[in-house]
C-alpha cells in the first residue's frame, strides 16, 4: 500500500512538474544559426525559415522539446479550402481577391506537443537556458488575450493518446502578429487568429471530417453553501440583492468516449478559485490552471484561466465512468449563469441528470430546476434538495431576498411559478404579470409549433443581470423587464419562453448554427407580439423598422423602444467587415465587437421574416411558413440541428433549390442597394405594369428576390416577383384588369436592402 501511494503521488506530480517547468518559458541562450532553409507543415499551413537564428525551449522531463523562437527571414503560407472561410479571410483582411495567406515574417514563436522540433533539431547543441522576451511576450498574449494556456494543453496532449496541440505566432509584414492554433480536441481544430485593438478576430476556423467527443458528463451533483455574502461586490442590481460568496462541492460522473484519456480539459467561470479535485476514493487529483489575474495590472487579480486541465492517475477506457469531485469558491449574483458555474466540457453537447443541494441564509429564498425533493431548516439557514431526472444541458438556481411568488395554472400548459425580489410599490402585480405573459406565450407557441411542452412546471425568476436566459423549465428574466413597456416587455419575456423550443427541445450542432436558437426565439417572440398583444401589428412593424436600421447602420428605428442605438454602426467600412450569421460569434470584429449580436439577434429575425414574406406572397397566407416551423420542430425535437437541416425542411415543404437564399443571407454578409421604378400604360382589357429594379453593392452571384405588390383602384391587389440575379437591370411586366393605384416594392420588409425608388 505504501509503494502504491508513492507511485500514485509520483504519477500526479509529474504533469504538475512539467507544467511548472514549461511555464518558466526558458529558451537556449546560445542561438542556432540556420545553415539552410527549414520548412514545417501542418495541414494547409506551412512555415519556411529562410535565414536567421533559432533558440529551443528547455526540454520537458522526458527530454522532449516543445518550443522554438525564431528571428530572421521566413514565410508563412496557408491555403483556405472552405469557400465560407475564404470569404471570411477576404472580408477581414479587406482583400477581396485574396486566394491564400502568403506573408513574409521576421519573428516566430512555435509551440507543439508532438516530436516536430525533436526531429528537426536532433543534432543541435544548445547551451544554458534563460528567459526570452519574445517568447514571454507571445506566451502572455496567448494566456491573457486569447485565454489559451498552451503549456497546459501540451501537458494534456502528452498524456492523451493521439492528441495534438500546437500554437504558432508569426509577425507578418502586412497583418502584424498572426497565431495559427491547432487543438485536436475541438470540432474545428484549426484556427488562424489576429489580435487587433484588444479583440481577437478568428480569420479562419477549419473543421475536421469526423467529430469524436473525448468524454461526456452524465450526472452532476452539487452541494452548495450559499450562506456567505459577497466579498468583492456586496450587492447588485436595482433591487440590491446581496451577492453570494458560495462554496461548491460538485461531483460529476464523467464517461470517456475514447480510449487512453488521462487528461481532461474543462471550463468554468474565471472567478472560481481555490479549486481542488479528488476521485471517488478521496484521492487528490491534479488541476492545471493559470492564475491569469497575476500576469497583468489591467486584469482583476481574482481572474483565473476559464479552462482547467484535470489530470487522472490512470487513463480511462471508452465507456468507463469516473466520479470526480471539485471543491471551489465562487462569488455570484442572485443566479447561476448557464453551465459555466460548474466544470463542464466546452460547448452544449452533453445531456445529464442532476441533483442540487442548496443551503441559503435565513435572509434568502432559493428556487432551482427540477423537482423539490426535500427542504429543512438548519442553524445557518434553509437546505433544499432539487432533483433533475430528465437529462438537460444546463443546471441553474436563483435566489431572492424579500421575495414574492405567484403561481398561475391554466389547462393545457405547464403551471407557471413566478418568483422574485419585491421592493417598492406594485412588485406583486409585476411578478404576476411576468407569469401571465409566460402562460400566454406558452399557449401561443404550443399552437404555433403544434407541439406541447413537456415539463412539470416552469419557474420564472427575477435576476439582477440585464439579460435573460432560458433553461429547461426555468427562466431567468432581467429585473429591468419587470417594468411594463407594452410590446417590448412581452417581446423580452416571450423570447426566453421560445427558447424552451429553440435551444432546448431543438438544440444546435455548433456555434455556426446557434442562430437557430437566438434568431428563431426572437422571431417567434415577434410573432407572439404581433398576434396577441393589443396593437400588435403596429409593434411588429416598429420592431422591423428598428431592426432594419440596426442591421443597415442607420437611424431608421428612431427613438423606438425596440431600437438599440448603441448597436447602430454608421461607418460603412466597419459594417463591410462583419461576418455573416452562419459563423456565429466570429461575425464580430475589432471595429464592431458586438457584431455577433447584430447578426444573430437582429439580422437573423429579419432573414426569417424575408422567408416568411416570400412564402406568403406566393401562397397568400402564412400556412407554408407555419408548416416549415412545425415540421422543423417535429423532425428535430430532442436533437441538435444544423443550418443545413433547416434548409432541407424548407426545400421539403417549399420544393425547389433554396441555396441562393441561404448562401446570400446566412453564409454571406452582403446587403444590397436596390434602385427601382415602375410605370403603367393602358392596354386591351386592362393596364400593363412594368417594374424595373437593379441591385448593386453585392457579389456577382447574389440573388435578391423582391415581391412587388400592385394595388388596384378597384380595391383588388396582386403580387409579382422581381428576381435580381446579376448587376444588370431586371424588368418584369404584367397585365392587370384595372388601373394601378400604387405599386409597393418589397412591402413589409420583404427584402433586407437599401431600397430607393427612382
Amino acid at each position: 500500500m505504501i509503494i502504491a501511494a508513492v507511485l500514485l503521488a509520483q504519477a500526479l506530480s509529474a504533469p504538475q512538474t512539467d507544467y511548472q517547468k514549461l511555464q518558466r518559458w526558458q529558451y537556449s541562450a546560445q542561438p542556432i544559426a540556420l545553415a539552410q532553409p527549414m520548412t514545417f507543415t501542418r495541414d494547409t499551413a506551412t512555415w519556411t525559415l529562410q535565414s536567421g537564428n533559432v533558440r529551443l525551449s528547455e526540454p520537458m522531463a522526458n527530454g522532449q522539446i516543445t518550443g522554438m523562437v525564431f528571428e530572421g527571414q521566413g514565410r508563412f503560407t496557408m491555403t483556405v479550402p472552405d469557400p465560407i472561410e475564404l470569404a471570411q479571410v477576404r472580408r477581414f483582411s479587406q482583400r477581396p481577391d485574396l486566394k491564400s495567406i502568403d506573408e513574409p515574417f521576421t519573428e516566430m514563436v512555435f509551440r507543439t506537443s508532438d516530436a516536430t522540433l525533436d526531429m528537426a533539431f536532433a543534432f543541435a547543441k544548445t547551451g544554458g537556458y534563460g528567459s526570452n522576451s519574445l517568447a514571454e511576450n507571445r506566451q502572455n498574449h496567448w494566456l491573457i488575450d486569447l485565454e489559451s494556456d498552451i503549456d497546459a494543453r501540451i501537458v494534456a496532449a502528452s498524456l492523451n493518446s493521439e492528441a495534438l496541440q500546437m500554437a504558432v505566432a508569426v509577425k507578418t509584414a502586412d497583418f502584424g502578429w498572426l497565431t495559427y492554433d491547432y487543438d485536436s480536441s475541438l470540432d474545428e481544430p484549426i484556427e488562424l487568429i489576429r489580435w487587433d485593438r484588444s479583440f481577437a478576430e478568428t480569420w479562419v476556423s477549419l473543421p475536421r471530417g469526423h467529430v469524436t467527443r473525448l468524454a461526456k458528463v452524465t450526472h452532476v451533483d452539487v452541494k452548495a453553501d450559499l450562506t456567505r455574502s459577497g466579498m468583492w461586490t456586496p450587492s447588485s442590481g436595482a433591487t440590491q440583492q446581496r451577492n453570494i460568496n458560495g462554496h461548491y462541492s460538485v461531483t460529476e460522473s464523467i464517461v470517456a468516449e475514447v480510449d487512453g484519456l488521462a487528461a481532461l480539459r474543462m471550463e468554468i467561470l474565471p472567478m472560481a478559485h481555490d479549486m481542488v479535485a479528488h476521485d471517488e476514493r478521496g484521492a487528490p487529483l491534479t488541476i492545471l490552471r493559470d492564475h491569469i489575474g497575476k500576469r497583468s495590472i489591467n486584469l482583476d487579480n481574482k481572474i483565473y484561466d476559464r479552462m482547467l486541465t484535470l489530470i487522472l492517475p490512470q487513463s480511462l477506457k471508452r465507456g468507463q465512468p469516473r466520479l470526480v469531485t471539485f471543491d471551489y469558491d465562487l462569488e455570484l449574483s442572485n443566479y447561476a449563469p448557464g453551465n459555466a458555474w460548474y466544470p463542464s466540457f466546452p460547448g452544449f453537447h452533453d445531456f445529464y441528470t442532476g441533483r442540487l443541494e442548496l443551503l441559503v441564509g435565513k435572509q434568502n429564498q432559493v428556487r432551482a430546476m427540477g423537482k423539490l425533493e426535500s427542504q429543512s431548516e438548519t442553524e445557518k439557514g434553509t437546505r433544499s434538495i432539487w432533483r433533475i431526472d430528465r437529462p438537460t444541458k444546463m443546471l441553474t438556481f436563483s435566489t431572492a431576498e424579500r421575495f414574492d411568488e405567484v403561481k398561475i395554472e391554466v389547462a393545457g400548459v405547464p403551471p407557471v411559478i413566478s418568483f422574485g425580489s419585491t421592493t417598492g410599490l406594485g412588485l406583486h402585480a409585476r411578478i404576476r404579470n411576468a407569469a401571465a405573459d409566460v402562460v400566454n406565450s406558452l399557449q401561443f407557441y404550443q399552437w404555433l409549433f403544434d407541439d406541447k411542452l413537456d415539463v412539470p412546471q416552469i419557474y420564472v425568476t427575477s435576476i439582477t443581470g440585464g439579460h435573460g436566459q432560458a433553461f429547461d423549465g426555468f427562466l431567468h428574466l432581467s429585473e429591468f423587464s419587470y417594468e411594463e413597456h407594452p410590446g417590448a416587455t412581452e417581446l423580452f419575456r416571450a423570447h426566453e419562453v421560445a427558447h424552451e423550443w429553440w435551444g432546448h427541445a431543438i438544440g444546435w450542432q455548433s456555434y455556426r448554427d446557434q442562430w437557430l436558437s437566438e434568431s428563431f426565439a426572437e422571431y417567434s417572440a415577434m410573432m407572439f407580439v404581433q398576434s396577441t398583444v393589443k396593437g400588435g401589428d403596429r409593434y411588429f412593424a416598429e420592431i422591423l423598422d428598428s431592426y432594419d436600421g440596426i442591421v443597415q447602420g442607420n437611424m431608421s428605428g428612431g427613438f423606438s423602444k425596440f431600437n438599440r442605438p448603441w448597436l447602430v454602426v454608421r461607418n460603412a467600412s466597419y459594417r463591410a467587415r462583419l461576418g455573416p450569421i452562419g459563423i456565429g460569434y466570429r461575425a464580430s470584429t475589432s471595429d464592431v465587437p458586438f457584431g455577433y449580436l447584430i447578426q444573430t439577434y437582429y439580422k437573423g429575425p429579419m432573414v426569417l421574416h424575408m422567408l416568411r414574406m416570400l412564402l406568403s406572397a406566393r401562397t397568400h397566407n402564412d400556412d407554408l411558413f407555419l408548416k416549415i416551423l412545425r415540421d422543423f420542430v417535429k423532425q428535430f425535437k430532442g436533437k441538435d440541428a444544423g443550418t443545413e437541416d433547416f434548409q432541407r425542411v424548407v426545400e421539403q415543404d417549399a420544393p425547389g433549390n433554396w441555396s441562393f437564399f441561404f448562401n446570400d443571407w446566412i453564409y454571406g454578409s452582403d446587403i444590397p442597394d436596390v434602385r427601382w421604378s415602375w410605370r403603367s400604360e393602358p392596354v386591351d382589357k386592362g393596364f400593363k405594369v412594368t417594374v424595373s429594379a437593379k441591385r448593386s453593392g453585392v457579389h456577382d452571384d447574389f440573388v435578391a428576390v423582391a415581391p412587388v405588390r400592385i394595388d388596384l383602384e378597384d380595391g383588388r391587389r396582386g403580387t409579382i416577383f422581381v428576381p435580381m440575379k446579376s448587376a444588370e437591370e431586371k424588368t418584369v411586366t404584367t397585365t392587370v384588369p384595372s388601373k394601378p393605384k400604387n405599386v409597393v416594392f418589397a412591402p413589409d420588409h420583404a427584402l433586407l436592402a437599401n431600397i430607393r425608388r427612382e
